[in-house]
């Protein structure tokens, strides 16, 4: 219902805790900036309540002119849980949608998209195509935002091959640096991507070394 979406529910965070709560009238900010609580005639105004949990109303002036000062009371925010229904249902909403959105973009992978997503997912690369999908989709059913970054991830494939040129020591990784021979390359894997784009021509040896792709047509310096 409408009326349930403006809705602000204040929840103190021991909730047993049964006593008369006194905010005043006014509080400083932690710039110092005063902050007064007005009623709907602009008169200075306190808050006191002896629940533990209450709702204000955003269709209501006078809560709303409360909730305005009361969301950012320094015991408010030490000791309080404040829940904006609306804003709520919208996050759940939102959070089931893109939910859905990374089940369906599971299910729909190529197995290229599938044995890629495994492997930097470091899954058991022995399963069969079913088992990573499935383990794929599993990912996308408990953490969409991991699922997403990864799926769409315009730098994936080099990120694979990175894995590849490690597996087959073609780069190498110690004392928490990656090399390239003698050649220090990056101290993380987003240097060293920006390392192999810059070096396409090293890229393209290591690319014909390890998988046999696009033999490179110019002499280009050894390691």
């Amino acid at each position: 219902m409408e009326i349930t979406k403006n809705l602000i529910h204040y929840k103190h965070n021991n909730f047993s805790k049964i006593s008369n709560f006194n905010f005043g009238g006014q509080y400083k900010d932690n710039t110092g900036r005063l902050h007064q609580l007005k009623d709907i005639n602009g008169l200075d105004n306190v808050f006191v309540t002896n629940q533990a949990s209450f709702i204000l109303n955003k269709s209501i002036e006078s809560d709303v002119i409360t909730d305005d000062w009361l969301k950012n009371h320094p015991e408010i925010k030490s000791a309080w849980t404040r829940t904006d229904i609306q804003e709520k249902e919208a996050i759940e909403t939102k959070e089931t949608l893109t939910s859905a959105q990374a089940i369906i973009e599971a299910a729909k992978m190529s197995d290229a998209d599938v044995k890629t997503f495994a492997q930097l997912n470091r899954f058991n690369m022995n399963a069969s195509s079913d088992v990573l999908r499935a383990k794929a989709i599993k990912v996308a059913q408990e953490n969409h935002e991991k699922f997403m970054s990864i799926h769409f991830d315009p730098e994936k494939n080099l990120r694979v091959f990175i894995l590849d040129a490690l597996k087959s020591k073609k780069l190498k990784y110690k004392n928490e640096t990656f090399y390239y021979g003698k050649e220090a390359v990056g101290t993380n894997e987003e240097q060293v991507l920006v390392w192999l784009k810059d070096n396409k021509d090293i890229l393209a040896i290591l690319k014909h070394e390890i998988r046999g792709e696009e033999k490179p047509n110019k002499k280009l310096v050894k390691k």
